[in-house]
């Protein structure tokens, strides 16, 4: 087999494969938002598909109907300015596209932001590259990549960029909104069903944008609010020698970009820290947060996400004493 012959056949191969691996989609619904839209996006596609599917019909049908015979040499007759036919084909369409301005209408209506209630929970959400930080404006909370909210809520967002144009989507739960420098949008969504809902950036926003991803955790509510219980508390005080050591490491050389405080009001280069092992992931939500994976990320964090703005050299007997506190901040 040729050397480009064996590129088509693994490029195609990859193609395939990945229609094979499970990802987000709003066809997927898992709220009222997304269903809204699902249902919008199904009947496009039954409507377009039927339109093709005639189209097609009529153009083999015409073929054949009309194909040159043997032995015949003339001019298949000629039809000029049939005005029912031409009646017929432009109706259809302006009574599809009506009936589609109708439905898509109906569905923004069904989207839209509902009026906001003391009841509902107010989340600012800021866009760094290459990580989302979740504010609970209300509850003194702050937290990365990781967004906890409880079944049935209206939860209220505002979007703000530090850095570049992102845009927050969560197919499952609601639409995306592009994440502007300098701009404030809003957004807002629900969920119908407790479970682990990801996402991701949706708008181009430099060398690491693939792995800027969010994790939506739908909670019971009583389970919503013994997160919110724990992520209120102040971080754990170190109580070893060694987890002073790491104490000390965090309050000296990770201070400028880290914070220890979950409510504090100043945006930092990286994630709050207070419960930092409390989330299941890290990174923009990219890698698994477990021992192994975090001491990996101290040693050198370049090779696992690289371009990203930490660039802190620490030796060995270091990086054991920090990871000996981190582990306490759950």
């Amino acid at each position: 087999m040729k050397i480009y012959h064996k590129i088509a056949f693994l490029a195609g191969l990859g193609l395939v494969l990945s229609g094979c691996a499970p990802s987000p989609t709003f066809l997927n619904p898992a709220s009222s938002i997304a269903t809204h839209e699902a249902n919008l996006y199904n009947i496009i596609l039954i409507m377009a598909l039927l339109v093709f599917v005639l189209v097609e019909f009529c153009l083999v049908w015409i073929l054949i109907r009309d194909r040159k015979q043997k032995g015949d040499d003339e001019l298949p007759r000629q039809i000029y300015a049939n005005t029912k036919l031409e009646i017929t084909w432009t109706v259809i369409p302006v009574l599809l596209t009506g009936v589609l301005f109708v439905m898509t209408f109906q569905t923004m209506n069904s989207v839209a932001a509902p009026a906001p209630f003391a009841t509902d929970i107010n989340v600012h959400v800021i866009g760094h590259q290459w990580w989302w930080e979740f504010v609970y404006t209300d509850l003194g909370i702050k937290t990365a990549n990781e967004l906890h909210i409880p079944l049935g809520a209206t939860v209220q967002i505002t979007l703000d960029s530090i850095d570049v144009i992102h845009s927050f989507s969560i197919p499952q739960l609601s639409g995306k909104t592009d994440v502007v420098p300098g701009q404030t949008n809003h957004m807002w969504l629900t969920a119908d069903q407790t479970g682990v809902f990801m996402g991701q950036c949706a708008e181009f926003c430099g060398i690491e944008h693939a792995l800027m991803r969010i994790e939506v955790v739908v909670d019971s509510q009583a389970d919503f609010n013994a997160w919110v219980s724990n992520q209120q508390k102040p971080a754990v005080q170190p109580q070893t020698e060694e987890q002073q050591e790491g104490f000390k490491i965090v309050s000296s050389l990770c201070d400028s970009c880290h914070s220890l405080n979950p409510a504090e009001p100043e945006v930092k280069v990286g994630p709050n820290l207070a419960h930092l092992f409390s989330r299941s992931t890290f990174a923009g939500a990219t890698y698994d947060l477990t021992e192994e994976n975090i001491n990996r990320w101290l040693h050198d964090t370049q090779p696992m996400k690289p371009g990203n703005k930490m660039d802190l050299k620490l030796s060995s007997e270091e990086i054991e004493h920090l990871l000996a506190y981190l582990k306490l901040l759950k």
